[in-house]
């Protein structure tokens, strides 16, 4: 695959993440969580709370594993010895929603909560469960019918902020985008709205801190935009009619550490780019594919699928 040495074939993996110690790896199954200790492959840990495991983070000191679930449920374990340390449920004030989320630099959860006035971004104690909402958002429910929507995309370690994508629609039955960044330390006056007037949708959009641009995917489009998102600084096609197979529906973008490398999951092929001129340069057709992650030192190139989770040995230079 991709002509990597293959490190590790575990079962159905939704997700795949490694501490950023290297010492442990999960991966997420249709029942539980799986861990592994990194330098043994010993599986050190078998977590079957919450069932129907979607997202997985290790906090930033690697303290604690969060577990997301497909109705928002969230487990938080001690990396210690994995005991449960907080369960958190939808309740009377909010409502937790699928979707990715991410510990802040303090150990409090960053998370889209659906609120009586639409969906927010929030922070949530793992410790007392108390909840604050950042933002006020208006709802496109009561205008157009549909909902304004949030997605969490990214953690950009280099700047100390996280990346959302704010989703709505407006009077002419058209769903734009805006790219929201909250940098930490986290407070209302930290969030910052950004929106292009030629690019109003994308399917995934991450943020390249070394050139200081944002890459968006739309379908089978690469696009870096400068980083005031303002100006559209090159566009190439993915999907080319040299790879004529079926490529399926966007899965997952990722940008190698060193931003090299863009990585672009789709339902049955993965496509590797090179970033400086956006070239292909490798393709893999893997079925049921769902995620695919460079790892924090770049060592690892990380693909979950709907059968089967690959650890392979990044080779590219």
């Amino acid at each position: 695959m991709f002509q990597m040495n293959l490190i590790k074939k575990l079962k159905t993996s939704y997700r795949i993440r490694m501490s950023s110690d290297n010492r442990y790896l999960c991966h997420n199954m249709g029942s539980k969580t799986i861990v592994f200790d990194l330098k043994s492959w010993d599986k050190i840990a078998e977590l079957d709370k919450p069932k129907h495991p979607s997202d997985m983070r290790f906090s930033k000191n690697n303290e604690y594993l969060l577990i997301k679930n497909t109705v928002g449920t969230i487990c938080v374990y001690d990396t210690v010895d994995f005991s449960l340390v907080k369960t958190f449920q939808s309740n009377k004030a909010y409502k937790l929603i699928e979707g990715d989320v991410n510990f802040t630099q303090d150990n409090l959860i960053l998370d889209i909560l659906h609120t009586s006035y639409g969906r927010q971004i929030a922070l949530i104690d793992i410790h007392t469960k108390e909840h604050e909402i950042l933002t006020d958002f208006e709802d496109s429910l009561l205008l157009t019918g549909c909902p304004t929507l949030i997605y969490y995309n990214q953690f950009i370690q280099t700047e100390n902020s996280h990346l959302f994508t704010l989703s709505y629609v407006d009077e002419t039955d058209y769903r734009l985008h805006k790219i929201v960044k909250v940098k930490e330390p986290i407070n209302k006056d930290s969030i910052e709205v950004l929106s292009n007037s030629e690019i109003w949708y994308w399917d995934s959009v991450v943020f390249d801190s070394i050139h200081q641009v944002f890459i968006l995917v739309q379908a089978n489009e690469i696009t870096l935009v400068d980083s005031e998102f303002k100006k559209v600084l090159k566009k190439n096609d993915i999907v080319t009619n040299d790879y004529p197979d079926e490529t399926g529906y966007f899965r997952h973008i990722h940008l190698s550490n060193d931003s090299n490398f863009i990585v672009v999951t789709y339902s049955s092929k993965l496509f590797i780019l090179r970033y400086k001129d956006l070239t292909t340069i490798l393709v893999e057709n893997i079925p049921y594919a769902c995620f695919a992650e460079f790892s924090n030192d770049n060592r690892y190139l990380l693909i979950g699928t709907w059968n089967n989770g690959y650890v392979l040995e990044n080779n590219l230079k």
